[in-house]
C-alpha cells in the first residue's frame, strides 16, 4: 500500500526537520495517514475484519497526535510524535506480514 510508505516518508520527515511552526511536512503527513486511513476504512467497510478496525483506529489516533503537533498550544510534542512513528512503523510491518502468503500455499491443484 503506498498510502503506508508515503506516510511513514512523511513522519521520518518531519523528524528530521523537527519544524519550530506549522510547515508543509506536517501537512504532507496528515495527508498521507489521511489516506491510509481512508484506505483502512475502506478494506474494514468491505471486509469486516476486527483486525482492520483496530488498524484504523491506531492511524486515527495517530492523526490526532500529528495534528496536535502540527498546532501545538505549547511546545511540538517530539516525543509523543515519535512514538506514533514507531507504532505506525509496526503497523506496517504486521500488514505487510498479512499480505504475504506462504509460497505452495494455494487453494488450486493442478495435476497431470
Amino acid at each position: 500500500m503506498p498510502e503506508i510508505v508515503d506516510a511513514l516518508a512523511e513522519l521520518d520527515r518531519v523528524l528530521a526537520d523537527r519544524p519550530l511552526k506549522v510547515g508543509h511536512d506536517f501537512s504532507a503527513a496528515t495527508r498521507c495517514l489521511v489516506a491510509w486511513r481512508d484506505a483502512l476504512t475502506e478494506r474494514w467497510r468491505e471486509a469486516g475484519a476486527e483486525q482492520e478496525r483496530r488498524a484504523l483506529e491506531r492511524v486515527n489516533a495517530a492523526l490526532s497526535v500529528i495534528v496536535g503537533g502540527q498546532y501545538p498550544l505549547g511546545q511540538v510534542p517530539w516525543p509523543a510524535i515519535e512514538r506514533v512513528r514507531h507504532d505506525l512503523g509496526a503497523l506496517a510491518s504486521e500488514e505487510a506480514g498479512q499480505a504475504v502468503t506462504p509460497a505452495g500455499n494455494s487453494s488450486q491443484t493442478t495435476r497431470s
